[in-house]
Order: structure tokens, then C-alpha cells, then sequence
């Protein structure tokens, strides 16, 4: 019904002869105790606790490891300007490792030689199966053989046994990651041949 329709039908029924109202009240949809009493949500709560402890209660009998030191802060560490922050808690240092980034940039540039002989295993053109070899092989060049040549030529240069010593360890190194890049080219490069 429009205004007008409203007023003339509200008009001509006079409210001592509506019916009576009854005790409705609005619930919002999105109160999350849909009118619940203070009481009510209490309870409410006090059993989703109960009901959550009960499933945990064999986790909760577990015994807890003792801390070493009484303080929950290390008092030497400031991340931030916070004295209280979650990174200079003993939970959060012993969860931390020595980062190495050698070891990361060598997974790094593996993961590029698996990606390359990967990519020489789906390519069918032979021009293109002779690029990307001649990636691998500049790969391999510029991140392992030339550091290789300049320790050799260091090793030639070396005046004592100790640094022949000390030489001889890194040409070693660097040759085992050069057949590390080849069992990897062979290993990807050959999956379709």
C-alpha cells in the first residue's frame, strides 16, 4: 500500500478495536546471543569451556617442559623499541636457526639447474634443446668453474702447505658441486629422451 492508501484505510479502523499486540520483540541477526539473558550467555560460555577442556583433558595431562631461567624475556634482545615484544621471548629464540646463506644460495642455484634441464627435457626443437644446454653449461661457468680456476690458479701461487691445504678443500668443493649441477642436468634433462 502507498501513503495515501494507508491513511484512508488507517482512518476508518479505530485502534481500540485492533487486535491486541503481542509481546514480539526484535532480534538482531547479527548479535551473536540472539537476546539471551546476562545470565544465559555465562552459561553458555562456562559450557563451551567444559565441553573444549574435556577434549583437550589428555593433551592437558601431558607434562610441560621445565624452563631453565625464571625470566620469560631475554633481557639482552630488543627488536623493536618494545621491551615487550613476542620476538624477544625465549620461545620465539629457540625456535630460531643459524641462517646459512651459502648453503641457501646453492639450493638456489640448483633449483635453476633443475628448472633449466626441465625445461631442455619439454622442448622438442633441437635449436632450442641447444640454448638451453648452452645455459646450463653458462650457468655452471659463471657460478662454479670460474671460481674453480681462480682457486687452482691460487693453489699454484701457494707458498706454504697449509694453504695448499686450505686450496685443495675449496677446488674440492668446487668440483663436487659442478658434478652435483650434472647428476641434476641428467637427472631432469633426460625425463622425456
Amino acid at each position: 500500500m502507498n501513503k495515501s492508501q494507508k491513511a484512508v484505510y488507517g482512518s476508518y479502523i479505530p485502534e481500540e478495536e485492533l487486535p491486541v499486540k503481542a509481546g514480539i520483540r526484535v532480534e538482531r541477526q547479527n548479535d551473536p546471543d540472539y537476546g539471551m539473558s546476562e545470565d544465559d550467555v555465562a552459561d553458555r560460555n562456562e559450557f563451551i569451556r567444559c565441553h573444549l577442556a574435556k577434549e583437550l583433558e589428555l593433551l592437558m595431562m601431558i607434562p610441560s617442559p621445565v624452563q631453565e631461567e625464571e625470566s620469560f624475556f631475554i633481557p639482552d634482545f630488543h627488536a623493536s623499541d618494545d621491551a615487550y615484544s613476542a620476538f624477544n621471548t625465549h620461545d620465539f629464540q629457540r625456535t630460531l636457526k643459524p641462517f646459512d646463506k651459502y648453503g641457501y644460495a646453492i639450493k638456489k642455484i640448483m633449483e635453476r639447474v633443475a628448472d633449466i634441464a626441465i625445461l631442455h627435457s619439454s622442448i622438442s626443437h633441437e635449436e632450442g634443446r641447444e640454448n638451453t644446454l648452452r645455459r646450463f653449461n653458462s650457468l655452471v661457468e659463471y657460478e662454479f668453474r670460474e671460481a674453480l680456476f681462480r682457486y687452482v690458479d691460487r693453489y699454484k701461487a701457494a707458498k706454504t702447505e697449509e694453504q695448499r691445504q686450505k686450496l685443495k678443500q675449496k677446488i674440492g668443493e668446487f668440483n663436487r658441486r659442478i658434478l652435483e649441477a650434472k647428476k641434476v642436468w641428467e637427472r631432469f634433462a633426460s625425463m622425456n629422451d
